[in-house]
């Protein structure tokens, strides 16, 4: 059983963290794909590092690390594996979202086993019945990524709502035992996340273990999250997202790294391929994009954490940037990869040219419904209409 350093801690750096670990993600990258799932020592050497509890609470063995800081060094993990960082990602965001739930859930989970990991089903499904002191849940689950490795499943049931009749999202926390998954994960991109699917049967939630998605969202507002940590303050669908789109970064700087080494010194027909100025734009122009890309996760988690520090309760149009520019850094890194994957020609379509992984991770990643451009910019702008956003994810 390790211990992760603390956020406050000067030995603790988890963007260098992040950092030193890739080169040996990267040396793994084609074998986790091969495997679609991260591997054990991949989960071992993040463990060991820190990075698997940044988004813990402290006072149950995690880091309680800064928004800012966790996306920083999930984008770094990326650079070598975007899958493994992925993974490793959404353990983290898994955790800052259970730290929003009565105190007791995260006992549960971390108090014997700070180790012990959640993966997720966050697509409503599943049936639920009122039994006494709590509910039981049935159904299948897909996307969950990391699910190999989980001691614990966060489910998204259609759950009755007090104040109404429609049933409303709610996030129910499940053991590992009391599930099992469906190896249904054979796809084109982002292949070592396993995000298989989880099949529950009938399995007892109690209530302290089940939260109401829009109450997440509530940041500073929420009633009662005053005695929070920061981390724990923040809207969750308008900024801890950033995490889902911080691999998007690393995978853009990796393919830019990989492109200017391997033309750098390039020639055809005696022509050197770095001093043509259509290529020099190439690079300029992508290298522009993720600058923008990283300007933008940093100044949101940042500011984000700003307010939470401050017991300040987060505008609906601040959250609503927040959705926006998840969904906007995403489709820069995408732009950025495209242009880079066609400048480099027939060269990057080999299966031993990591330009071509790039190129599938990015495309497979960006398809997620957290970081769709249409969705996401379509309710900044109803904000800035001053109109109802039209979406819960806000």
């Amino acid at each position: 059983m390790t211990t992760a350093p603390q956020d406050d801690s000067p030995d603790f750096d988890a963007v260098a963290a992040a950092e030193a670990l890739a080169p040996a993600l990267q040396a793994r990258a084609e074998e986790t794909e091969a495997a679609r799932c991260v591997s054990a020592q991949s989960i071992a050497d993040m463990r060991s590092a820190g990075l698997l509890r940044m988004g813990q609470p402290s006072h149950l063995g995690g880091g309680e690390v800064p928004l800012d800081e966790i996306v920083g060094a999930v984008a770094a993990m990326a650079r070598g594996c975007a899958s493994t960082a992925w993974v490793g990602g959404i353990y983290n965001d898994h955790s800052i979202t259970i730290g929003m739930f009565d105190p007791r859930a995260a006992q549960d989970i971390w108090g014997d086993n700070p180790d012990a990991l959640v993966s997720a089903g966050f697509t409503p499904g599943g049936v639920a019945e009122r039994v006494d002191g709590g509910w039981t849940l049935s159904g299948t689950w897909s996307w969950s990524s990391g699910c190999d490795h989980a001691d614990w499943f966060m489910l998204v049931g259609l759950l009755p709502d007090s104040e109404g009749p429609t049933p409303i999202p709610t996030f129910c926390l499940v053991e590992r035992k009391d599930g099992r998954i469906d190896d249904n994960w054979r796809v084109m991109g982002m292949c070592g996340t396993g995000s298989k699917n989880i099949v529950i049967d009938n399995a007892f939630v109690p209530d302290h273990r089940v939260m109401p998605m829009h109450l997440t969202n509530e940041g500073a507002d929420a009633p009662g999250w005053q005695d929070l940590a920061p981390l724990y303050r923040i809207p969750r669908s308008a900024a801890v997202p950033f995490i889902l789109a911080a691999p998007s970064l690393g995978v853009a700087e990796g393919m830019l790294a990989l492109h200017l080494e391997q033309f750098g010194n390039y020639d055809v027909r005696n022509n050197r391929v770095a001093g043509l100025p259509t290529m020099q734009m190439h690079v300029a122009e992508a290298a522009a994009e993720i600058d923008c890309a990283r300007l933008l996760m940093l100044r949101d988690t940042s500011e984000f954490m700003t307010a939470a520090r401050a017991g300040r309760a987060v505008t609906m149009a601040e959250r609503a940037r927040g959705r926006r520019d998840q969904a906007y850094m995403v489709a820069l890194c995408r732009r950025a990869v495209d242009r880079l994957f066609t400048a480099a020609g027939g060269g990057g379509i080999f299966r031993d040219n990591e330009m071509q992984r790039k190129f599938r991770d990015i495309h497979a990643l960006a398809g997620h419904m957290a970081l769709n451009w249409d969705i996401a910019g379509t309710t900044y702008g109803r904000v800035a209409f001053g109109l109802d956003p039209a979406t819960p994810l806000i």
